[in-house]
């Protein structure tokens, strides 16, 4: 009987996936008419999950990125931080695109503020076993969104655009608050 109140579980939540993703979708059209159409050849990893991303690995570092967008993100009072999305074409003309996240969390504490005490519980978490300045310069960087039939002669910002309404629509983080000059 276990199994099979797993199985009904997993059922259920399958079908409860793609009833969630349609508002975000014909949101984000109205939003923003002008931007390209992702194709079904889109991946996005919070959609594909991280195995589908595990081959373009070796490309999160290195040269050949071009700033997408950047700035802070915020969903709520307690949940924000800083995140930038850049844009990369690599062998066979599929673009990515990667985020590199940190924790806003710190921005402006000081040593004097740690030895009075005055940080707040997410302060406290964001230095757990590190000094201010490690946990103030880590970054958390992976590719989030892939373009697999971009046409060949696709330019940087389009694919930017492209990706990055991509995101949108699979409800990813989305810079609130943009503070360079990037692509977009």
């Amino acid at each position: 009987m276990a199994k099979r109140k797993t199985s009904k579980k997993s059922i259920k939540r399958s079908a409860a996936k793609p009833s969630t993703a349609k508002p975000s979708t014909a949101k984000s059209s109205k939003t923003k008419p002008s931007a390209p159409k992702p194709t079904r050849h889109s991946l996005i990893r919070k959609s594909a999950g991280p195995r589908s991303f595990a081959k373009y690995k070796p490309y999160e570092s290195g040269k050949g990125w071009e700033l997408a967008i950047s700035g802070r993100w915020s969903e709520s009072p307690y949940h924000s931080g800083y995140i930038a999305y850049y844009v990369r074409r690599i062998v066979g003309g599929v673009w990515l695109m990667k985020s590199v996240e940190r924790n806003a969390d710190l921005d402006g504490v000081t040593e004097e503020d740690i030895e009075e005490g005055a940080l707040n519980d997410d302060q406290l978490q964001a230095l757990w076993g590190q000094t201010l300045e490690e946990a103030q310069n880590e970054e958390f960087v992976e590719i989030v969104a892939a373009w697999l039939d971009a046409p060949p002669k696709t330019q940087s910002d389009v694919a930017a655009e492209t990706l990055y309404e991509a995101l949108r629509i699979h409800d990813a983080v989305m810079v609130s608050e943009p503070d360079r000059n990037g692509l977009l």
